[in-house]
């Protein structure tokens, strides 16, 4: 097995810029981003065509189809999620997530709180059709979480809303792992059939007519300035709702990274009375964008709360009182069973 000469040059490069003691990771430098952001914004971007199957520079990512960039490495060594088999140790595993479920409910059960789980799928399960790879579907230790919390009356499938997907926008955004803002609408609108049905009318009427460009989390991987359409809707859409929202709380730890952050709103104009507290993860996020399911959650309900982890803090719970805990995770996270 030989390098061919992309690959060749690849390393030439490295090992050039090794000897000068040069470090270039990407192959634009912030100041020039920042140069050419006024083009941007105006829409001037130039449609390039590449490879289907183009690995990133890292190899944790590829190019697939219709100019969707997917996540398939990482910590998480996703693709071999899909390849495990099914075993005692994934049977294991799975049993395990069921208890910790099992535990979760009782423990709100006690304290006079609805209890709400999903597990959101992976980009690369929900458009597989644009990847370059042999993706069947859902990976199996998912389909089998699926299977046995079909009928549970605490759990919103993440599956289910994107099986028979027609909207012109994709659910997830090109450059990036996480959804649009209209494959944050549709997973919000699951969820609020689960805690307040009389929001998904609310959710489900909200038009996206306003675009900009932005990159994504997978632009770096491959050293290029790709950029995304990102179709939202105007701050008209929830005006009723958002007259009365207030950030009580953005905390960020002083050790920096993801977990323990906490985004906190009231919200006196909210058709919802509820108080919900999340645990979850970026599919939440800051809540200041449609695709983040936060953003929806500050404007519909009286009180949302957002925790940054896989773990839920019962301390938390019970300082706060919320009517809802909800818990949320990702397709690749399920090889890590989290603490009740």
């Amino acid at each position: 097995m030989s390098l061919g000469n992309d690959g060749l040059a690849v390393l030439k490069k490295a090992a050039v810029e090794e000897l000068d003691g040069v470090s270039s990771p990407a192959l634009w430098s912030r100041a020039e981003r920042d140069a050419v952001k006024p083009l941007v914004e105006a829409g001037n971007l130039s449609p390039m065509l590449l490879p289907a199957g183009l690995p990133s520079m890292d190899g944790s990512a590829v190019i697939g189809l219709r100019g969707h960039l997917f996540l398939t490495g990482g910590s998480n060594s996703l693709l071999s999620l899909y390849q495990e088999p099914v075993d005692d140790a994934l049977m294991s595993r799975v049993d395990r997530w069921m208890d910790v479920l099992d535990q979760r409910r009782e423990e709100c059960d006690a304290r006079g709180m609805r209890f709400v789980q999903t597990i959101i799928p992976e980009k690369l399960t929900v458009l597989r059709d644009d990847a370059p790879l042999d993706i069947e579907g859902a990976s199996p230790v998912l389909q089998e979480i699926e299977s046995r919390l079909r009928d549970a009356d605490f759990y919103v499938s993440g599956l289910f809303p994107f099986e028979q997907w027609s909207d012109i926008d994709d659910p997830y955004l090109m450059t990036d792992t996480h959804f649009s803002a209209v494959g944050a609408q549709r997973m919000f609108s699951a969820l609020a059939a689960q805690i307040d049905p009389q929001l998904v009318p609310l959710t489900d009427a909200v038009r996206m007519y306003q675009f900009r460009y932005a990159v994504g989390d997978l632009t770096g991987r491959f050293g290029l300035p790709v950029y995304s359409r990102i179709v939202e809707p105007s701050d008209d859409e929830l005006a009723a709702y958002a007259g009365g929202i207030t950030m009580v709380e953005k905390h960020f730890p002083a050790e920096g990274g993801m977990r323990g952050r906490r985004f906190r709103w009231t919200n006196s104009t909210a058709p919802s009375p509820l108080r919900v507290l999340v645990f979850g993860n970026s599919f939440f996020g800051t809540g200041d964008f449609a695709g983040y399911l936060s953003w929806w959650g500050k404007h519909l309900f009286r009180e949302f709360h957002f925790h940054w982890g896989p773990d839920v803090d019962w301390d938390l719970v019970d300082e706060l009182r919320p009517d809802v805990v909800l818990g949320q995770t990702v397709e690749r996270f399920l090889n890590r069973v989290p603490a009740v």
